[in-house]
């Protein structure tokens, strides 16, 4: 059954690459954005309908490898084998002075029938060197005996907010399929404005 196998990521690092997985499209979709505290670059890159990779990542920052297991957690139970696909948002902050983290909440819009529906989820990220990472993955571990899940997916909003506050300052809306995750949306909070 999909619902057991299939799962989403929303991991957070400071400046994570993904090691051993080809990006799918390149990396030049950036965004510029304007907000009441500075300017933020957030920049996206997919990797699509990987096969059996593992959940390994280098943080850009230390040079330090990082790994992740199905529940989230850094460094520990992590993740050897993973088919499915993922995007990595990076954030790069161009403020005095720099926000201490990016929060996130994630709701569920929409999502395949077959699929559990998800409670909502919030995670706070540290900022650190002016960045912050965020990964989106969907897919499943292929050591499980049921029928692959090719065609489950899931709609959803995730809700950004800098520091402390109540009103977010970008809604981004994506797509998730075992075969690609994608941004479907960009919407400027109250106070942010897309420049360019």
């Amino acid at each position: 059954m999909a619902n057991r196998r299939s799962f989403l990521w929303s991991l957070a690092g400071l400046g994570l690459s993904a090691r051993g997985l080809k990006a799918e499209r390149p990396s030049d979709n950036s965004y510029r954005l304007r907000t009441p505290e500075g300017e933020v670059r957030m920049s996206i890159r997919y990797f699509a309908g990987s096969g059996a990779g593992s959940f390994m990542f280098r943080d850009d920052l230390t040079g330090r490898p990082l790994c992740f297991s199905a529940s989230g957690e850094q460094d520990r139970n992590c993740l050897k084998r993973f088919v499915g696909s993922m995007a990595m948002a990076r954030y790069q902050f161009h403020s005095r002075p720099v926000p201490l983290n990016l929060r996130e909440r994630v709701v569920t819009i929409d999502q395949d029938d077959r699929m559990t529906p998800r409670p909502p989820f919030e995670r706070e990220m540290a900022v650190e060197r002016d960045v912050v990472s965020d990964i989106q993955a969907f897919g499943y571990t292929p050591h499980d005996a049921e029928a692959r899940p090719e065609s489950v997916w899931r709609l959803l909003r995730q809700d950004l907010y800098l520091n402390d506050q109540t009103a977010a300052f970008l809604i981004l809306h994506w797509k998730h399929t075992v075969k690609l995750v994608s941004l479907v949306d960009v919407i400027p909070g109250e106070g942010t404005e897309i420049v360019g």
